[in-house]
């Protein structure tokens, strides 16, 4: 008695999701034969119709409200930048969050970009600040500027390694000088 409620309580559900598995992959069917020469399958194509002027812009708008409206999403560097102001025995310390303007759906898929390339990006952000004054570094004018530059640099550098130019700002969250 004791093997029989052995093998229902531990065979059979086994038995039962294995067979279920394999009865599955039975029912399907290839698209192609893997074992056949790659360059004799031949694949075609239908061809697309062109887009109309109005079809483009209800599509567009469908989209648009499918989507929802573009918004502000921001992407909060982790790494807190740390370098010596030149000239002085003095640290500074900053972090840097960029804002990204997009719909949701493209406003994550660009932060998703940020955080893959992090951790070659936070150098170039700290190589901005390399030579700064004390002066500079202290004035608001001088923080609005290196925020510029570092935007500016983000975007050129997104472009070079092939994705379109996306950041909207960067705003510096904390700053101290020590």
């Amino acid at each position: 008695m004791s093997l029989i409620k052995v093998g229902l309580l531990y065979v059979l559900p086994g038995a039962l999701v294995l067979g279920a598995f394999f009865g599955g992959h039975m029912l399907i069917t290839p698209e192609r034969d893997r074992l056949a020469d790659p360059n004799e399958t031949v694949v075609l194509v239908e061809p697309e119709e062109e887009p109309t002027a109005k079809s483009e812009g209800a599509s567009d708008s469908a989209v648009a409200s499918l989507l929802g409206p573009p918004q502000y999403q921001y992407f909060p560097y982790r790494t807190t930048l740390v370098g010596n102001i030149s000239d002085t025995d003095q640290l500074f310390s900053f972090e840097v969050a960029v804002a990204v303007y997009d719909t949701h759906m493209s406003a994550n898929s660009s932060v998703d970009v940020l955080a893959e390339l992090e951790l070659q990006l936070t150098p170039m952000i700290l190589d901005l600040t390399v030579g700064m004054k004390a002066e500079t570094l202290l004035s608001q004018d001088g923080r609005e500027a290196l925020k510029l530059r570092i935007k500016d640099m983000l975007n050129d550098t997104l472009a070079k390694w092939g994705h379109e130019p996306f950041i909207r700002s960067v705003e510096i969250t904390s700053f101290v000088v020590t």
